[in-house]
C-alpha cells in the first residue's frame, strides 16, 4: 500500500481533510493479522510447489481479505476479481510479449551500432510498456472494487500515462532526482483525474512543492553520502592507506583496503535504506492527504515514524531469519563433514542440495516477513489513519453503468514484474 500501499486502496479510501462534526466518517481496518499471516505462509509454500502458478489465487485471496476488512461507517470494500481472470490475463499477456521479446533479442545479435541502438530501444520500450501495463492493471483492480453496491472505474489513456511517466523519468534523471516530487504529483493527478466512483470523479490535491520541501533534507543527505563515498574511494585508490599501513606482511595493506571499501559500502547502504524508509513515510502521508473524490476530502493522522517502524521491523525480522538460517547451515555442514561413511562426491551433492533448500527457505521466509510488515502493516496503519469529510454525500452518488475491464493489463504487469497485491 502507499507509495507502497496499493493505488487502488488510496482511490477507494477517498477521505477527509477538515473534520466538520457529523460530516466526518472514520475508516478502520478490522482484519486479524494472524489470519493474513497464515494466508501468506500457505500461499508462499504453494507457490514453491506450483512453481509460482499459485500466485494468482494468492493475490486474489489477499485482495479479498484486505478489501473486505477495510471499513467506513460499517460498510466495507468488496473485491470481485477472480484468480482465473488473472491467470488467463497472464497467459494472453505472455502470448503478446513473446514476439516482442524475440524481436528485441534478434536486434541485439548484430554487433556494432545497430546492436547498441537495439539495446537502448529495448530498454526504453520495456520501461514505457511497463508503465502502460501498470495503468491497465490499475484499471482492472478498480473495476473489481465495489463499495456500497457501486463500482469504481478508470478512464484515460494508458499510453498517455506511460509517455508522461517516461518524460518525468528523463527530467528526474537530468535533475539528479530533484524533479521527483513534481513527477509524483503530476502522475497522481493524472491517475486520480481519471478515477471514478459511480458518477464522481477523483482529484489529487497534493503539491509537488510541498513534497519537495518535506524531502529536500533527505536528498541532501544522499548526495552528501555519495560524494563522501566517492572521495573516500579516490583516497583509497591513490594508495594513501597502503603507504600509511605498518609493515606487517605483503597482504596487510590490501586486506585493510578491502575492509575499508566494504565498511564504507555498507555504511552507504544503511544510509540509503534509512532515507528510503523515511521517504516512504513522507510520500504515503502526502499522498493520502491529497485524495479527493467528488465532495469527499481526505485527512490522515499517519506519522512518518509509523511507516519507518514497519520497514525497521521488516529489516530486523529479516536479519534474525538470516542469522537462524546461517546457524542451521553451519550446523548441518558440520554434521555432513563428520559423515565418514559418505564419499566426497556424495558430500558435495548433499551440500549443494542443502544450500539450495536453505536459500529457498530464506527467500520464502523473507517474502512472508515483507508481506506482513510492509504490505499488511502499512495498509492497516494507513486505513486506520484516514477520516472522510463530506462522507454523507455518498448517499446521493449514482452509478454510471461502467462494465468491468479486461484482466490483460493485470497480466501484462505481472509478466513484466510489476504486479502485486
Amino acid at each position: 500500500m502507499g507509495a507502497n500501499v496499493s493505488d487502488i486502496a488510496s482511490s477507494e479510501l477517498t477521505a477527509a481533510a477538515a473534520p466538520a462534526a457529523s460530516n466526518v466518517a472514520k475508516a478502520r481496518f478490522t482484519g486479524d493479522p494472524r489470519t493474513f499471516r497464515n494466508l501468506m505462509i500457505r500461499g508462499a509454500l504453494l507457490q514453491v510447489v506450483t512453481l509460482g502458478i499459485y500466485r494468482f489465487w494468492l493475490t486474489t485471496d489477499a485482495r479479498r481479505f484486505l478489501w473486505a476488512n477495510t471499513e467506513v461507517e460499517g460498510d466495507s470494500l468488496e473485491y470481485t476479481g477472480t484468480a482465473t481472470e488473472l491467470f488467463l490475463g497472464f497467459l494472453i499477456a505472455i502470448a503478446l510479449l513473446v514476439p516482442v521479446y524475440v524481436l528485441l533479442f534478434l536486434g541485439t545479435l548484430e554487433l556494432g551500432l545497430v546492436s547498441r541502438f537495439s539495446s537502448a530501444a529495448a530498454f526504453v520500450f520495456l520501461a514505457v510498456f511497463g508503465q502502460y501495463a501498470y495503468f491497465r492493471a490499475r484499471r482492472y483492480r478498480l473495476t473489481r472494487t465495489v463499495f456500497r453496491g457501486l463500482r469504481f472505474h478508470q478512464s484515460g489513456s494508458a499510453l498517455s500515462y506511460a509517455l508522461r511517466a517516461l518524460m518525468w523519468w528523463i527530467v528526474t534523471g537530468i535533475t539528479v532526482g530533484l524533479a521527483y516530487p513534481w513527477a509524483q504529483a503530476s502522475l497522481e493527478r493524472y491517475k486520480l483525474a481519471h478515477t471514478h466512483y459511480g458518477e464522481w470523479q477523483g482529484k489529487f490535491a497534493g503539491s509537488g512543492t510541498r513534497l519537495f520541501l518535506r524531502g529536500i533534507g533527505l536528498w541532501l543527505i544522499m548526495i552528501a553520502s555519495f560524494v563522501a563515498y566517492g572521495l573516500a574511494l579516490q583516497f583509497i585508490n591513490k594508495g594513501t592507506f597502503d603507504r600509511a599501513a605498518p609493515t606487517g606482511g605483503e597482504n596487510a595493506p590490501s586486506q585493510m583496503v578491502m575492509f575499508l571499501i566494504v565498511f564504507l559500502g555498507t555504511g552507504l547502504f544503511v544510509v540509503a535504506a534509512v532515507v528510503y524508509a523515511i521517504l516512504q513515510g513522507i510520500i504515503t502521508r502526502w499522498w493520502l492527504a491529497g485524495l479527493r473524490f467528488g465532495p469527499v476530502v481526505v485527512a490522515t493522522t499517519l506519522k512518518k515514524r509509523q511507516v519507518f517502524g514497519a520497514y525497521l521491523r521488516c529489516f530486523l525480522y529479516g536479519l534474525l531469519l538470516l542469522i537462524v538460517v546461517s546457524f542451521v547451515v553451519g550446523a548441518l555442514a558440520a554434521l555432513l563433514s563428520l559423515g565418514v561413511a559418505v564419499t566426497k562426491e556424495a558430500k558435495e551433492i548433499m551440500g549443494a542440495i542443502l544450500v539450495i533448500c536453505l536459500y529457498f527457505s530464506f527467500a520464502v521466509g523473507f517474502w512472508v516477513i515483507y508481506q506482513l510488515t510492509i504490505k499488511f502493516g502499512i495498509w492497516r496503519m494507513a486505513v486506520d489513519s484516514v477520516e472522510l469529510a463530506g462522507f454523507d454525500a455518498i448517499e446521493r452518488v449514482r452509478a454510471d453503468g461502467t462494465r468491468p475491464s479486461s484482466a490483460v493489463g493485470e497480466g501484462l504487469a505481472d509478466a513484466l514484474g510489476a504486479g502485486g497485491i
